[in-house]
């Protein structure tokens, strides 16, 4: 505790701690148009003097001034600027310089205000005076200099003075010139004129932990003292100016890297890889199904496969139990769109054309949404959507699942009886889905569309090209799916900028089951219609389910469309991509459009409307298109009836069938979405490098286009070694005119036209990089191209700018999400801490967004826009509450389970940053060569988008960012070059900020070569030059590789990496036939150019390419994996301190492929000299050692950084080798296992005669060996089993790799965890058959009982059975009967417990988001709060009930992943030989040749004593027989083996020769059987180890098919500790036989 004295008088120090301080506010980020104005204020200094009567107590303040300037007629929101805090005596003297740039004339009643505010820490600033200024008089003489008192809040005059020098620039000059030498104040550059961040300030030096310990609470005591001292006068106008707040409590946020960014996988492929998926329908029964006598039978759909159960006769409460599997093999997205539906019917005479009874559909993105990717026995709720009156028509219960091939299936929780069930609350629907849908109208508005791809499809197409004809042959219209249904709009003729003003309307219960509306432009087209593009809109980013959210809105907003680049219908590859299908690689226009949603609230309006709809509707779902003509034809028609109609009944009678109706819309004004603004996009190429070894004989240049601008010519993608000699030519048309986009004309452009625009660099030839010449780059050390692109668009660019500050925050969480893992994989990393920090940072940036979006102003916003301001700001909050949650429940036991946790926010935030309505297109940079397209990456606008806000900027824009170019349609996850590209997108009154943020020691050159000496918004440099350079060396420390993928038939690989870094490639040596390559390399690069400010490298570092290949003795090199890594940098001015190594994952593709221990450092060379540059002399070493030879040119890992080594001893336990398979066709008889570790061998003895017995006579053997002294850094163990053949032949047969070492390592070698206790060592020389169980605690015992194998290592104590059954024991419920129980009472009940423990487990995790989520209003004080509230308070937990019956254990998985395999002393490796798999999917077991048993155990050799360690407790290795009981119970979801969807069951059981099965008593047409089944079988260890259970499908005719099968090592489980021999429960229940008391597996 401590003392409440001290910490009272620390609080009334802080709240004395009171200083004058300045903040500038500007509201005058004025958008109106005009030339350029601009207001200059410096403060040089600021006079104190206080009042008489008012003591200042303090020797020193801290001051800083607050500036506001504001309009009088409309207020502004704005972003603040404030000067420094400096401690102070009765004089502050800033110095500081402020400018704001005014677009547009300046109101002559315009006011600039002054604000002094007292500083402090614990309460909110305190006003010590405001001075008032008009700029009437400023704006014609052009410069005031000012000392003027302040005056407080009562109006009286201080005695604090202020100086200012005020200076104003007209447009025209009247008022005179700008010239910045006259100001005291000389700026470094223009970028001051960025307002910054606050919470990027540095902060001063930190007091100790129980220092600032003592501050925190000091200041949460002083806030409470305060509350009564404070007026709520002084209050209000505190928190307006409260400068404290604005600081976000002293976090210095972590900057978000660019160039550094670690690159995904998953952004390499250009196209997604298709996967396999199992989507698994089991049909059970119906209920309540509408009808009289009515003969049912259920439709299942799936995309466009249809299957059917059997009929059943006359009822409504079928039961069909029938299970329907559907194969699917396409990208996941592919897959995600496709639509379940359940649909039933009533059967006629004529078999399967029935009556439809009602329908249930649902997306199959919904199903793998939901937990373990299943929904279990729910009820789909049965509806006719062509009748909105009639209501529910009947319940199906079913069970539907999606599968990936990989993903882990969960068990089956317990089936429940269909009596007396409630249904409504056990409804097929997610999660907060109310159970009564409503019917709503979706109404999808469709305006028009600009810059469409002018397609010539078809021979009209060629044949037009000939004659030379310029008809542009594309027939638009748009084609909208939602949910099943599908409607499209009329076809506009020969345009590419069609106009529909058409909404189409779609009827569908609310909330829909479907989550993606899918919106396709086509052309229209006699054989077939051609899509030109397609675009998705998932309901889940225009909507809030929330209590506080909002129904599906969108719009009007544009909608960017994307596709292929080839404009043909014929010959393109890539009209997969126009489909949806994959990343779109060329923009094909936009489409103007919006969404509502209308709910009926109750079924008389829903007529009403559905009958006032279908009178104007124009066309149905499945009629034909209507051209403009035929539309305007159908309007007068539709008048002349309305007129007819006018006359007649009011009452419309309600249709009986609701279909999508389309109909006209009045078109939207023209300024509705505001006035198209101009856009510069400008990048500058700094280094293209990785480039493709073919591209080095022709000239390589690189286009940028935003939309239609820039796209120099449309030429036909290249597509390596499938292009054909038809194809060979390039086909060039015209690009459409940039000036057409929209109503813009020429004059009304400005100066920038597209004639200014610079889309393409000069073409290079691609010179071999240096060292290895293995890649092609671009020389580019001198004259780095640039190019600029002048576009036009909506100016919405605040939607970006709220978008961008939140992916800030998401990019700031992973980067340190990423560390903290990295800091797991080392023992004593304090991985704790680095996660607390990571969590403190998120929630300070969290509340840092709620403070500063409340101010934010929108310019034409939407409904979409209003409601998706109020929910980011509450779900952010939401998102700051759970991470402070988990922060203060962290330990270090848990370290790992909080990641996840916090990986989870991490995805809802990522999922939350993306705008739905994106006005600006993506950027695509594509590689041209000969001009041709070979390589595209695609930028999104937002991530290079200018702000002046630095949060909101985009967080790549301004930056050397690394690019990755991939080529289109390949999904194999390769790099075709690597660029390192500077950009910046913003409007053009900004565009001098362009290049502010490049390093100075650029010159700007024209096109012509000539220097520009003043750059203008329409002049911008072509080329970037630079003569004085930086030089750096490069050390890639590369110490050792593991578990790398097999590539040679004998299952290893010969190893070497290529490490690229900028410009340069080096090698290191290959290793024969390994897969823990130990290089113990020093890779050394000297005289790199880095281009970059040298401030910002420590933080935006170029990234290291490490590719990892295995040597090919007969052709090229087999690429095995990639890594990506960040060098550590070390400037001339900083000390120097050695690296330390650090783990890097390969990837091939999306899968890891094994881990690299390196690091890498990058070291600034000395050059004050006059000699060439040289290493600082702090550098150790300043020259390394060579590796081995001289001449070879290697170098050796120096010490300090190279693991210091020590002598271990390795004990080897030999125990045996297990279901060997053939080797050349011949079957092994005497193997023989080879250890291999640190280059020292250990040869275990031959077996004899495998077959006879495969276990080793010769149990231990071992080896020292010297490794590193850190464990983590051991090296893996390799094992080989071998066979002597005939003539001294040695045979392969398969080897593995122990990768983690550490497990063998006694515990005293790695970290030990100071809040776990150490675990009583059990002796383990006797048989786990000799344990007895405590199956009660001792009388008085506070403590809950423990599970039941945690108790074998207890002593038994003997208790009287009868002592068990107390008499105040109290029941859960009315205890049954003893002679209704028996053993199946206790297996269903324990399947009932383990199911209401999973979902009172998620409904925990839900209440707590729910809890937080509508806790009131969501502020950044309501985060504050949440900070506070610290004290957890534990309740004693209640004293549980005694069970009506006794229940087991059951696990959710195989035994042997809830007891590590039964590895306690005895290990399974299993055995490979072979290549790895190309395909990611592929079967490993086509590679498995065996097993292998044993164990081994590491630890120093100064430990070793006389008797083995490893061998301790171990039982003699000789053959044992033993009995073995299979209880077969039941099994679930077996795969259907015949033509009727279902299968006839029985078990085979088979160890060795021996073999049991139920074949006489199978169980027919069922798929989810429950057995029954006892089998017992004597077998012999070690020859009969393994046990296989199958099951296989009865047939009358033919022999019978295996459905499926498991194998169960019996050996492991038989001498493991875990084994109970006749599974002892914790409670008893008398009466029943002992069988009762069994293990159910």
């Amino acid at each position: 505790m401590l003392d409440y004295a001290m910490l009272l008088d620390r609080a009334l120090s802080f709240i004395g701690d009171n200083a004058p301080s300045t903040t500038f506010f500007s509201q005058t980020a004025c958008w109106a148009e005009g030339p350029t104005q601009a207001l200059k204020c410096l403060i040089p200094s600021g006079t104190v003097s206080p009042k008489r009567g008012t003591c200042f107590r303090w020797s020193s303040h801290i001051t800083c001034m607050q500036v506001f300037e504001e309009k009088t007629q409309t207020p502004l929101g704005g972003f603040t600027q404030k000067t420094r805090k400096i401690h102070c005596g009765p004089e502050a003297v800033f110095g500081e310089l402020f400018c704001w740039p005014h677009y547009g004339k300046l109101v002559m009643g315009e006011v600039l205000s002054i604000t002094v505010y007292n500083c402090s820490k614990v309460f909110s600033n305190r006003l010590l005076g405001t001075l008032v200024l008009s700029l009437q008089h400023l704006m014609t003489s052009g410069r005031l200099i000012i000392r003027e008192a302040l005056v407080d809040r009562n109006h009286r005059v201080t005695g604090i003075y202020i100086e200012l020098d005020l200076r104003y620039v007209p447009p025209d000059g009247s008022a005179g010139t700008w010239v910045e030498e006259d100001f005291v104040y000389q700026m470094k550059d223009s970028s001051e004129l960025i307002i910054h961040n606050p919470g990027f300030e540095e902060l001063q030096a930190a007091e100790g932990p129980r220092a600032s310990e003592l501050d925190r609470r000091a200041a949460v005591l002083g806030r409470k003292l305060a509350k009564g001292l404070e007026t709520d006068e002084e209050e209000e106008d505190e928190d307006f100016c409260d400068a404290s707040e604005m600081e976000v409590s002293g976090i210095v946020f972590s900057p978000v890297r660019s160039r550094s960014r670690l690159c995904f996988s998953r952004d390499l492929f250009a196209t997604p890889a298709p996967q396999s998926f199992q989507v698994g329908i089991n049909i059970i029964e119906a209920q309540k199904l509408v009808g009289v006598n009515i003969n049912p039978f259920v439709v299942v759909k799936v995309g466009e496969e249809k299957k059917h159960t059997a009929t059943q006769k006359s009822t409504n409460c079928p039961f069909y139990n029938e299970y329907f599997l559907f194969e699917f093999h396409e990208p996941r997205d592919t897959l995600f769109h496709r639509l379940i539906e359940i649909l039933v019917f009533h059967s006629k005479k004529i078999p399967f054309l029935g009556t439809c009874i009602g329908t249930f559909k649902m997306d199959i993105a919904t199903v793998y949404s939901q937990p373990d990717h299943r929904f279990f026995q729910k009820w789909a709720v049965i509806s006719d959507p062509t009748d909105t009156r009639a209501g529910v028509k009947g319940f199906v219960k079913c069970n539907i699942s999606v599968t990936a091939r990989g993903d882990v299936v969960g068990s089956l929780p317990t089936s429940s009886s269909s009596r007396g069930e409630d249904i409504e609350r056990n409804l097929l629907l997610p999660k907060r889905v109310p159970a009564e849908r409503p019917w709503a109208r979706v109404c999808i508005k469709l305006y028009r569309a600009e810059g469409l791809p002018s397609m010539s499809a078809g021979i009209m197409g060629g044949f037009s090209k000939i004659i030379g004809e310029k008809k542009v042959f594309i027939d638009p219209y748009v084609r909208v799916s939602f949910c099943g249904q599908q409607g499209e709009t009329s076809v506009e003729t020969n345009t590419t900028e069609p106009e529909w003003n058409e909404q189409i309307s779609f009827i569908e219960m609310f909330p829909p089951l479907a989550r993606k509306i899918k919106v396709q432009v086509l052309d229209d087209a006699s054989v077939g219609d051609v899509a030109i593009a397609t675009h998705y809109i998932d309901l889940q980013q225009i909507s809030d389910p929330g209590r506080n959210g909002f129904n599906p809105t969108f719009g009007p907003a544009w909608v960017n469309l994307y596709g292929s680049p080839q404009n043909s219908a014929l010959r393109d590859i890539h009209k997969d991509l126009n489909e949806g299908m994959g990343e779109g690689i060329f923009y094909r226009g936009r489409i103007l459009m919006a969404i509502t949603v209308e709910i009926f609230s109750s079924l008389s309006m829903a007529e009403r409307k559905l009958g006032n709809k279908m009178k104007g509707a124009l066309s149905k779902l499945k009629l034909k298109k209507k051209s403009k003509k035929f539309k305007e034809k159908a309007k007068e028609l539709n008048q002349l009836q309305g007129e007819e109609e006018a006359g007649g009944s009011q009452d419309a009678k309600q249709p009986r069938e609701v279909t999508v109706e389309v109909e006209e819309l009045h078109p939207l004004p023209e300024k509705a979405l505001g006035r198209k603004e101009e856009f510069l996009l400008f990048t500058a190429f700094f280094e293209a490098t990785m480039m493709d070894p073919s591209l080095s004989s022709k000239f390589v240049s690189f286009e940028i286009s935003i939309g239609n601008y820039g796209k120099a010519a449309e030429v036909v993608t290249k597509v390596q070694r499938r292009v054909e000699k038809g194809e060979a030519k390039e086909e060039e048309q015209p690009l459409l005119d940039p000036g057409s986009d929209g109503e813009l004309n020429v004059e009304a452009l400005g100066p920038a036209s597209a004639a200014l625009n610079k889309s393409v660099t000069k073409g290079q030839r691609p010179e071999p990089m240096e060292y290895d010449r293995s890649y092609s780059c671009l020389p580019m050390t001198h004259e780095k191209p640039c190019v600029y692109v002048w576009s036009y668009w909506e100016d919405h660019t605040w939607r970006l700018c709220i978008s961008n500050w939140i992916v800030k925050l998401a990019e700031r969480l992973e980067q340190g999400l990423d560390h903290v893992e990295k800091l797991m994989r080392r023992p004593k990393a304090k991985a704790e801490e680095q996660l607390r920090d990571v969590l403190e940072e998120f929630v300070a940036g969290c509340r840092q967004y709620s403070l500063s979006t409340e101010r934010k102003t929108m310019a034409h916003p939407n409904n979409l826009d209003r409601c998706r301001m109020k929910y980011l700001m509450r779900n952010i909050v939401l998102y700051a509450k759970q991470g402070l949650r988990v922060r203060q429940r962290l330990t270090q036991a848990n370290v790992k389970e909080k990641v996840k946790e916090t990986r989870r926010i991490l995805a809802k935030l990522r999922f939350m940053a993306k705008e739905p309505q994106c006005t600006l297109p993506d950027v695509l940079v594509w590689m041209l060569s000969n001009n041709r397209r070979v390589a595209y990456a695609r930028i999104p606008a937002q991530n290079i988008l200018y702000s002046v806000v630095e949060e909101e900027k985009g967080k790549d824009c301004a930056k050397i960012q690394t690019v990755f170019m991939k080529v289109p349609g390949l999904h194999t996850g390769e790099i075709f070059a690597k660029l390192e590209i500077y950009m910046w997108l913003g409007v053009t009154k900004y565009a001098k900020n362009c290049l502010m943020e490049l390093p100075e020691e650029f010159k700007y050159l024209s096109e012509s070569g000539q220097e520009i000496a003043q750059l203008l918004a329409y002049s911008l440099p072509s080329w970037l030059s630079r003569d004085d350079f930086s030089y750096f060396q490069l050390r890639a420390h590369l110490y050792q590789a593991r578990g790398i993928l097999p590539a040679d038939d004998n299952g290893l690989s010969d190893p070497f990496v290529r490490v690229v870094f900028s410009t340069y490639c080096q090698t290191t040596r290959m290793l024969e036939e390994t897969l823990s390559p130990l290089w113990n390399e020093l890779l050394l690069f000297d005289q790199l150019i880095i281009d970059g400010k040298k401030e910002e490298l420590k933080t935006e570092t170029p990234i290291i390419i490490i590719n990892l290949f295995s040597h090919n003795k007969f052709g090229s090199p087999e690429f095995l994996g990639q890594a990506f890594a960040v060098p550590q940098v070390k400037l001339v001015d900083e000390p120097y301190t050695k690296p330390a190594l650090q783990f890097f994952d390969f990837y091939k593709g999306t899968k890891a492929v094994g881990e690299l221990i390196a690091t890498f450092e990058l070291i600034e060379l000395d050059y004050s000299g006059y000699l060439e540059p040289s290493v600082p002399e702090d550098v150790e070493p300043k020259e390394p050692d060579y590796l081995g030879d001289p001449h070879a040119g290697r170098f050796i890992i120096p010490e300090g950084i190279r693991p210091v080594l020590k002598e271990f001893r390795i004990e080897i336990l030999f125990w045996g080798l297990r279901n060997l398979k053939r080797v050349n066709l011949f079957e092994v008889d005497q193997p023989q296992v080879i250890i291999e570790c640190a280059g020292k061998k250990v040869e275990s003895e031959v077996i004899v005669a495998y077959k006879e017995n495969p276990n080793f006579t010769e149990l231990v053997k071992y080896m020292d060996v010297e490794l590193p002294e850190q464990v983590y850094l051991h090296p893996p163990l390799s094992i080989f089993v071998v066979e002597k053949r005939a003539f001294g032949r040695t045979v392969l047969v398969g080897t593995h790799i122990v990768s983690d070492v550490m497990k063998f390592s006694p515990r005293e070698l790695e970290e030990e965890p100071e809040d776990v206790l150490k675990a009583q060592k059990v002796s383990s020389q006797h048989l786990p058959s000799e344990t007895v169980v405590n199956i009660a605690p001792a009388a008085g015992d506070p403590r809950p009982s423990t599970h039941p194998l945690s108790l074998v290592k207890a002593p038994l104590k003997k208790i009287c059975i009868n002592k068990l059954v107390k008499k105040e024991d109290e029941y859960e419920e009315e205890k049954p009967e003893l002679e209704e129980l028996d053993w199946w009472s206790k297996y269903y009940e324990s399947l009932k417990e383990l199911y209401n423990q999973t979902h009172s487990d998620e409904e925990d995790v839900e209440n707590d988001d729910v809890n937080d989520a509508e806790g009131g209003n969501l502020n950044a004080s309501s985060i504050d709060v949440e900070a506070e509230d610290e004290i957890a308070i534990e309740a004693e937990p209640a004293r549980p009930k005694r069970k009506l019956i006794a229940t087991l254990q059951i696990y959710n998985s195989e035994l042997e992943n809830e007891f590590g395999n039964f590895e306690d002393w005895l290990c399974i490796f299993p055995l490979h030989r072979g290549k790895a798999s190309e395909d990611e999917d592929g079967n490993e077991d086509e590679h498995f040749v065996g097993k292998y048993k044993g164990s081994f155990y590491v630890y120093p050799t100064e430990e070793a004593g006389a008797k083995p360690k490893v061998s301790q407790g171990v039982p003699r290795n000789r053959p044992i027989k033993v009995l073995v009981r299979v209880y077969i119970i039941k099994a679930t979801n077996l795969s259907p083996a015949d033509p009727n969807g279902k299968a006839d069951p029985y078990v085979v059981v088979t160890v060795g020769q021996e073999q049991k099965d139920t074949k006489e008593r199978y169980i027919p047409k069922q798929l989810n059987p429950v057995f029954g089944e006892v089998v017992e079988l004597t077998v012999s260890f070690p020859m009969e180890s393994e046990l296989t259970v199958a099951i296989f499908d009865h047939d009358l005719v033919g022999s019978d098919d295996l459905i499926g099968e498991t194998k169960i090592d019996l050996e492991n489980r038989f001498y493991s500790k875990h084994r109970a021999n006749c599974g002892v429960a914790s409670q008893y229940d008398i009466g029943l036989c002992e069988e009762q008391e069994r293990s159910v597996r």
